[in-house]
């Protein structure tokens, strides 16, 4: 199969077109009308030689909208029916659901059976002994003790915020058809506008809760939420856009595309991280319903394998994703 490069603006041309004694003579494309597999299947000899590429293009009027011809695609032709990504939705959803029932009649259970407890009128010998406290009141003390580094906890909160929020609002405006993708790179623009948009929530959250836990240093608090996860991604990208410069591929990212980039996250994202993080900063704490020990409890020592975090923090992660 042939094809010949006509001359274009900015575009290298192998055969340039004024040079007619350059042109091959193409004897096994039929020029009575597009090509097809059909005619080119059997015959074809392997020559060694210029390997020259060529196309065709065949305009047909078509009924189907402008917003409806990228349904095919989509629907991969139809091959895939929509009630299967439904039942995977709503298969995810039941699990979460149950999971979380689950839980909270556990927990449920347990504060009611310590509230009966703790409500039972005592006897006599009752009173002369000296119970302990079990169940809840074990630990309701050390519910809202602050984290180990109250400063990195409030960025990961506030960066979580901002993700989740500009993650929702691409996937509403998706839903509604804005974001088509026949417009190519309309999502990835979406993401970052709507990331750098969403600032001020991070910057918001983090400092107010790194208020909550009786942080002073706020400023440096706002910094790291402006700049630690957006520096990591951008690190990252920058990595593998110099892998691709460097084997000279056509997928690496120009250098003023990365200088717009910078401008969006140090003109538009920064400040609104600092603007959220002010107001943030000066509301109240978020007053807490029981008073925190001092001395903070100690947790028993081996616990069982099933409570380890690692596993936890699998086994948590994957159940929701359990019917993809």
């Amino acid at each position: 199969v042939v094809l010949m490069e006509k001359k274009k603006k900015k575009k290298n041309v192998a055969i340039p077109e004024e040079d007619e004694s350059l042109k091959p003579i193409l004897e096994t494309c039929d020029k009575s009308g597009p090509m097809v597999y059909e005619s080119i299947s059997a015959g074809q000899e392997v020559i060694a030689g210029p390997i020259i590429f060529t196309y065709d293009v065949l305009w047909r009027a078509s009924n189907v909208k402008w917003a409806s011809r990228w349904d095919i695609y989509l629907s991969m032709d139809n091959a895939v029916p929509d009630k299967v990504h439904w039942f995977s939705i709503i298969n995810s959803l039941l699990i979460v659901i149950f999971l979380s029932i689950m839980v909270a009649m556990i927990l449920i259970r347990n504060l009611h059976r310590d509230i009966v407890r703790y409500n039972k009128v005592l006897s006599d010998e009752e009173k002369a002994e000296d119970r302990e406290d079990s169940g809840w009141k074990l630990v309701h003390a050390d519910v809202f003790r602050p984290p180990f580094a109250p400063m990195m906890f409030s960025v990961f909160i506030g960066t979580g915020i901002q993700i989740l929020l500009c993650s929702t609002l691409c996937i509403i405006f998706a839903a509604l058809g804005f974001l088509s993708p026949a417009n190519r790179g309309s999502l990835a623009t979406a993401v970052l506008v709507l990331f750098a948009a969403m600032g001020s929530f991070a910057g918001y959250t983090s400092a107010y809760l790194y208020k909550t836990f009786r942080g002073r240093y706020w400023q440096q608090c706002t910094l790291y939420t402006a700049l630690l996860y957006p520096a990591i991604c951008f690190c990252t990208f920058l990595t593998f856009n110099f892998v691709l410069h460097l084997h000279q591929s056509t997928g690496a990212v120009p250098f003023y595309a990365l200088l717009s980039l910078l401008i969006l996250w140090f003109i538009v994202s920064v400040p609104l991280v600092f603007f959220g993080a002010y107001f943030g900063f000066r509301k109240d704490p978020m007053a807490c319903p029981v008073i925190t020990s001092n001395i903070p409890r100690e947790i028993p020592y081996p616990q069982p394998w099933y409570l380890a975090p690692a596993f936890t923090i699998v086994v948590g992660g994957i159940l929701p994703f359990g019917a993809c």
